[in-house]
């Protein structure tokens, strides 16, 4: 979450930063109305055009990332439920049983979340 806001910040620095820029440089050149007004127009246009790109270039890499992520967390699960299942197979431990919890399967365990 983190990551996209600091995306969105550069990406709005950058274009601003682009924009003024290439203003100015319009602005203190020595050109007659008309030329600087098509040279804005045309600028605004290139301009506009990359951020598009970069925006749908971010985008991509931003989804790329997300089901990078959600495959690497889902892959995690499954290895660590391996790993428990592993373990508990070395001590002798049965599996539980859908619906039953840990206290359930100890001799002589105690339910202690009632509250008295």
């Amino acid at each position: 979450m983190a990551d996209k806001k600091v995306l969105k910040s550069f990406m709005w620095g950058a274009l601003t930063g682009a924009v003024t820029g290439a203003v100015s440089a319009l602005l203190f050149a020595p050109k007659s109305g008309k030329e600087l007004r098509k040279d804005i127009s045309a600028t605004a246009q290139k301009v506009g055009g990359k951020t598009a790109e970069v925006g749908r270039q971010a985008g991509a890499a931003v989804q790329t990332l997300a089901k990078r992520t959600s495959e690497f967390a889902s892959d995690a699960k499954h290895a660590a439920g391996r790993f428990v299942t592993d373990i508990r197979s070395r001590k002798g431990i049965a599996e539980p049983e859908a619906g039953e919890t840990e206290s359930d399967e100890r001799p002589g365990a105690e339910d202690h979340s009632a509250v008295r």
